[in-house]
């Protein structure tokens, strides 16, 4: 199962239509995982229709201009259901057809506030204490490190949110995939001393 991740800060611009067919066109997957689509079900189905078309989705809406989560797929390849969304994680039960592989995924947005983050990973794990499946695929965007090396610049909030994230991905058996392509999937778009990424 390939599946992609993208904090696309909207959707609703047609640029971005654009790089999500071509992508999508490129690579092939069988879910996409977006958070701050900043619009609602509906915007979502439409847009949805032109860069994936025959997909499936399911959303959680944005709060104004703000936030935003879905997970749209291939129906022909993967089945989801028993879905769950709150305004900051989306998740379902997935089979993937022609196979015995059942689990779970779920895509995150999480807000900036550090008390918040810990809340809401607490409301996952409880979520998913006794899911029906062993496998869980987790992702999207923390708003979190692990460790002072996935920052460059800018304030750093830490070891108390690394230390969280840690437990939350050893309490629940998750494995935190190493990056193969570089460690930074942000950045202020800055140059020089100026540029901060995480």
């Amino acid at each position: 199962m390939k599946l992609l991740y993208w904090n696309i800060r909207g959707l609703n611009c047609p640029r971005k239509t654009q790089i999500l067919k071509n992508m999508i066109k490129q690579e092939n997957p069988q879910v996409l995982f977006l958070q701050e689509t900043k619009c609602d079900s509906n915007i979502l189905d439409r847009l949805a229709a032109k860069f994936w078309p025959g997909c499936h989705n399911i959303a959680v809406d944005a709060n104004g201009a703000s936030g935003g989560l879905a997970i749209i797929w291939d129906s022909r390849a993967i089945k989801l259901n028993n879905f769950h969304a709150h305004r900051n994680f989306l998740q379902a039960n997935f089979h993937i057809i022609g196979t015995n592989q059942h689990g779970l995924m779920t895509n995150v947005y999480f807000p900036q506030d550090t008390s918040s983050k810990e809340n809401i990973l607490h409301s996952v794990s409880a979520v998913n204490h006794n899911r029906l499946y062993p496998l869980w695929i987790a992702g999207g965007d923390f708003n979190m490190i692990t460790r002072q090396e996935e920052k460059r610049v800018g304030r750093c909030r830490g070891s108390q949110e690394g230390l969280i994230l840690k437990n939350f991905t050893q309490n629940n058996w998750l494995i935190d995939l190493p990056f193969n392509n570089g460690i930074f999937t942000w950045s202020n778009r800055w140059t020089g001393n100026q540029q901060i990424a995480s």
